[in-house]
């Protein structure tokens, strides 16, 4: 089985030693450990470079990314033609973060900077609707979060599956092949600190602190990586087909 990632974003030049190059690198490192079986093939789309054929790989994923997903950035247009194309073939398709934000926004929802600021550190999200790939069951999910802007409103269809005060979209379903998360599982505790560190000044130090303090509550990255494949079809539920 193979999945393509869509990168959407390169990291800075001074966390590429620590953290990698792009966040495909952190997916495939997270999947793996899932997956052993489990190929990859990666496109820039923040370069313009997207796959012609759809159904050249069994599912997909667009990763975050700095951008806006409303921006007219030629690329992000282009991307969310691509999405609309997909989502059209009902092919697998999963977005995190600026993907999530990517896929509301081409499929009718609506994306736009929160007045609430930034989401950073350990979002605590109940879980609203629950499906048969999200096993293990959990009553709510902690995951890694840096955004500004989040999806105001879900595109037409969709299933809110988690969210909070802060982020009430945080997780949706549009059908049966796409699913959509505002966090970031794919990161480790310590890239986000390094993220809540570059953005103390711009937090004021109230903020700041408690930002890092949610740090210490435990993620369950691993988790929602295992439902993300679940859902593409890429790894069997827990469970499923054991006596």
């Amino acid at each position: 089985m193979k999945l393509g990632i869509l990168d959407c974003d390169r990291l800075d030049a001074d966390y590429a030693e620590r953290f990698g190059r792009v966040y495909s690198e952190m997916f495939i490192a997270g999947f793996r450990a899932l997956q052993p079986d489990l190929t990859f093939s990666v496109w820039a789309a923040c370069d313009g470079e997207l796959p012609g054929d759809l159904h050249e790989c069994d599912a997909w994923l667009i990763t975050g990314s700095r951008h806006d997903a409303y921006s007219d950035l030629p690329w992000v247009v282009v991307l969310r033609e691509w999405i609309v194309r997909a989502d059209a073939a009902g092919v697998p398709l999963a977005g995190v973060c600026f993907g999530h934000q990517a896929i509301a926004q081409a499929l009718g929802g609506a994306v736009n900077k929160s007045a609430k600021g930034w989401g950073l550190g350990v979002a605590v999200n109940p879980v609203l609707a629950e499906r048969d790939w999200m096993v293990p069951n959990v009553p709510q999910i902690r995951v890694l979060a840096s955004h500004q802007d989040q999806v105001e409103s879900l595109p037409p269809g969709a299933l809110r599956l988690a969210g909070n005060d802060f982020c009430p979209n945080f997780m949706f379903q549009h059908g049966e092949h796409v699913v959509a998360i505002q966090g970031h599982p794919e990161f480790s505790v310590e890239y986000d600190r390094a993220l809540i560190e570059k953005r103390r000044e711009s937090l004021g130090e109230a903020r700041y602190q408690a930002c890092l303090a949610t740090l210490e509550q435990g993620v369950d990255s691993t988790l929602v990586l295992r439902w993300i494949l679940q859902f593409l079809g890429l790894l069997t539920p827990v469970g499923v087909g054991l006596l």
